[in-house]
């Protein structure tokens, strides 16, 4: 059984559908294009044409995949989606075409960084609901420190009810909260709740400084030192490959070792977001990136493939490989991986995280396995 671990499905985040509140989007959404500058193509090179969080630069959702504005008297833009998305929207229906196509039995929904507010109860409720067999949801709250003790434990009672009510079978810890001292005594509710439900937390790291990415890994092991029951999934390869000549750069994978050691930390290979961006890594950006198989070869060979998943982000993989080549980085390019091994990355791992029962395992390989 083949699963995704990373997929994204929404509506046109141009359009109406986007929240009771679409100028909070919009704000959202421009806040965001600081984390992803030097990583996806760009119009400009030179930071100093990034929006300010706040700043009235008629920041829009464009057309073909491009967040769009205006600042020091010239257009700019950033490839946030792939070109081939003529409206930034991508329905659960495409998918799960790209999902037939490949030989991709199940995908586990990513929620919250890139769709906020939109009513995901309703939207990722449904999308579970109506393809109980092919999508796994994981349930985004707004797990924030700044709020009052009452506030987060409605917070908690949230994932409480998309769990045992709506069918979710995992939380997803928001980018906000992803930012905090997660390993404050006052996320124990969060996490107690987490492990009393028996579900894995989706805790993304990178996206910000060495320094604070570093703090990241390290309450990470903190929490799971502190919980002995939670397990914890970190997409994007831990998100913060930077090339050697980068003053931000970290020796990956070893920041993660002392999590891998717990037995409870899994880490998602196979859509590379550094990769790429031409001027920054040169030919090795190139499909099927050598760093990364690399990373993928180092980690299996000191823990072998049990803390290891394969996850896509379709559709964003979908700026620099197509989503098969996107599988063949490990189904293909793993040579120094057993067979057996190779079907636990690619699946099974999280068919055991998310207690699959057997009646849901398909009893032939996946078309094109």
């Amino acid at each position: 059984m083949i699963i995704d671990n990373h997929v994204h499905v929404f509506p046109d985040q141009a359009g109406s559908d986007v929240g009771p509140d679409p100028k909070a989007f919009l704000r959202q959404m421009q806040r965001s294009v600081r984390d992803f500058w030097g990583k996806m193509i760009t119009s400009h090179q030179d930071p100093r044409y990034i929006p300010g969080p706040d700043e009235d630069v008629g920041f829009r959702v464009g057309s073909y995949g491009r967040y769009q504005w205006r600042k020091h008297g010239e257009d700019c833009w950033l490839q946030r989606g792939p070109a081939v998305l003529a409206r930034m929207e991508h329905l659960p229906e495409q998918m799960l075409a790209h999902m037939d196509s490949v030989g991709v039995d199940m995908g586990v929904i990513q929620a919250e960084y890139m769709e906020p507010n939109w009513g995901r109860e309703r939207y990722f409720a449904e999308c579970i609901r109506r393809w109980p067999d092919r999508f796994i949801g994981a349930a985004a709250i707004e797990y924030d420190l700044a709020k009052d003790d009452r506030l987060l434990q409605q917070e908690v009672h949230k994932l409480t009810r998309a769990v045992e009510e709506l069918g979710f079978k995992a939380l997803f810890v928001s980018h906000i909260a992803a930012r905090q001292p997660f390993d404050d005594r006052r996320f124990a509710p969060l996490w107690k709740e987490v492990v009393r439900l028996g579900v894995p937390a989706y805790i993304n790291t990178g996206h910000t400084s060495k320094a604070e990415y570093l703090a990241q890994v390290g309450r990470l092991e903190n929490v799971l030192q502190a919980f002995p029951e939670l397990n914890v999934i970190d997409s994007h390869v831990g998100a913060h490959l930077r090339h050697p000549r980068d003053p931000e750069h970290v020796d990956n994978p070893r920041e993660f070792y002392p999590l891998f050691r717990t037995g409870r930390f899994f880490l998602e290979v196979g859509y590379v977001l550094a990769y790429e961006n031409f001027a920054v890594w040169g030919r090795d950006y190139q499909y099927p990136y050598p760093r990364h198989q690399q990373i993928i070869q180092t980690i299996y060979e000191q823990f072998g493939a049990g803390v290891l998943v394969w996850g896509s982000d379709m559709p964003w993989a979908m700026r620099t490989c197509t989503y098969r080549q996107d599988l063949d980085l490990v189904r293909l390019h793993t040579d120094f991986m057993t067979e057996a091994d190779r079907r636990l990355v690619l699946g099974g791992n999280l068919a055991h995280l998310f207690k699959l029962p057997a009646a849901r395992l398909p009893t032939q390989p996946a078309p094109g396995y």
